[in-house]
């Protein structure tokens, strides 16, 4: 059996496999910090991270868009994981760390208090992109950042979309669904470190009359 027949047949094999069934994934800490990253300049203070327990507990149930693994479903708490991977991004980008809460407590704690937030999700097996030799996990988020005041008054608000976020191609793997989750904790952090940044730069090294702009 020649090279090529041999990708053929394990880019058919993988197709076959995510002919049609339900998987599940989960927040995985090694996937957060294998996504973490050092930032290029820290900001002083602490911030406090203000999510809501429905949003915590919200978990995605879907289907691909791409054809390869349409008839499958992915079952993923991207709820805690927008949480956790946006505390990270804010401890990452602020000297003081980050904390996580329901609701604005002690505020005079924190340099700032921010609300991350989910708007939408998407993932694909692409197995078009490599000529249906091989298939790239991909991720698609958006989400939505608010600084919030003391009383929990939106100061400050923007909203972030990531595009296609790719993982290595693969050729067969028994778990899919795991290079999936991957590729989506790294998107998250991905867009909340650029929100850190941003929140840094535009709201904390600013006076507070500035920040609202």
């Amino acid at each position: 059996m020649n090279g090529r027949v041999a990708r053929m047949l394990a880019a058919s094999v993988a197709a076959l496999w995510l002919a049609g069934c339900a998987m599940t994934s989960s927040y995985n800490q090694g996937y957060l910090s294998a996504a973490r990253r050092p930032a290029a300049i820290q900001a002083d203070g602490k911030v406090l991270v203000i999510t809501t327990t429905q949003d915590d507990g919200y978990t995605y149930s879907g289907h691909p868009t791409s054809f390869t693994g349409g008839g499958t479903t992915l079952t993923m708490p991207l709820g805690a994981i927008v949480k956790e991977t946006a505390v990270a991004a804010f401890a990452d980008a602020f000297k003081g760390g980050a904390d996580a809460g329901p609701e604005v407590k002690d505020p005079a704690r924190y340099v700032v208090i921010v609300a991350p937030k989910l708007i939408s999700f998407s993932y694909e097996y692409n197995q078009l992109k490599n000529a249906g030799f091989a298939i790239t996990p991909t991720a698609v988020v958006s989400v939505d950042v608010r600084v919030l005041d003391e009383t929990g008054a939106t100061r400050w608000q923007r909203s972030y979309a990531s595009g296609p976020v790719e993982g290595p191609a693969y050729m067969l793997n028994a778990s899919p669904q795991e290079e999936i989750s991957k590729v989506t904790h790294k998107a998250l952090y991905d867009m909340f470190s650029k929100a850190a940044g941003d929140v840094a730069r535009e709201v904390v090294a600013k006076p507070a009359g500035a920040a609202a702009g």
